[in-house]
């Protein structure tokens, strides 16, 4: 059982997804992030379903998704958190020695510094107890690329698309956290598909795996293509359109 040194929600309590990337868009609109600061808050929204706006992920998962180390992941989360767009909560064992083991990252709405700081009552907070719960399906549909939800929903519930949504995040960002999934998610889509047949007929034994390697080559493929030289021909009818 595990216990966070959490503040209470109250006024930043987001009850949507849409909310919540309302929220981060506006923190992006209003702050000057750089694009390692940008990466990490997304990544921190995409992986706060389970309560919405809260994120456990450690730092060195963040940093295998963004692709950096974890030493800048915790340096740039410092930084978001002094601009007073995420709060950073330890995360306690409530047995033994109460060893840290990770944190809790909250997704802050726009509140003055005041509303920040404040010390926060322990009413409503059930003794700091974090408690698990199932993904709602609507709400990871409306977080993921629709193309990526919609390919990977044909075969699996919420909680294994989160999972296998993370290893394409892991994979993608192992070639060049640069790609935009929005911009360039069919070959990922098609090599989703490729992997689901195999695994239809047999012939996958550890799927996790032969999915990490599956979007690697995905991403590579992108990054080729977008390293292509541009043709005297493409450069005029893009000029044309």
């Amino acid at each position: 059982m595990y216990g966070c040194a959490l503040s209470k929600r109250g006024e930043n309590e987001m009850k949507s997804i849409e909310e919540l990337n309302a929220t981060v868009r506006a923190h992006k609109r209003n702050h000057q992030l750089t694009a390692t600061e940008t990466e990490v808050l997304d990544v921190l929204s995409r992986y706060s379903c389970k309560e919405i706006g809260r994120s456990f992920l450690a730092k060195s998962t963040i940093a295998e998704l963004v692709g950096k180390s974890r030493r800048q992941v915790i340096r740039v989360c410092n930084r978001l958190e002094q601009l007073g767009i995420i709060r950073q909560s330890k995360r306690m064992r409530q047995t033994g020695d109460r060893r840290q083991t990770s944190n809790l990252i909250e997704i802050l709405a726009h509140v003055t510094p005041e509303c920040h700081t404040e010390e926060a009552p322990s009413r409503n907070i059930n003794n700091n107890t974090y408690k698990d719960t199932v993904i709602p399906s609507e709400a990871l549909k409306n977080a993921l690329p629709a193309e990526i939800y919609s390919a990977m929903s044909r075969y699996f519930e919420a909680d294994d698309i989160y999972k296998y949504y993370g290893i394409l995040l892991r994979a993608k960002a192992s070639v060049d956290p640069a790609i935009i999934l929005e911009d360039h998610a069919e070959p990922f889509v098609e090599a989703w598909h490729a992997v689901v047949l195999k695994l239809k007929h047999g012939k996958i034994r550890k799927l996790d795996g032969y999915l990490y390697e599956a979007f690697r080559k995905a991403a590579f493929t992108i990054k080729a293509r977008l390293n292509a030289p541009v043709s005297l021909f493409d450069k005029f009818r893009k000029a044309f359109e």
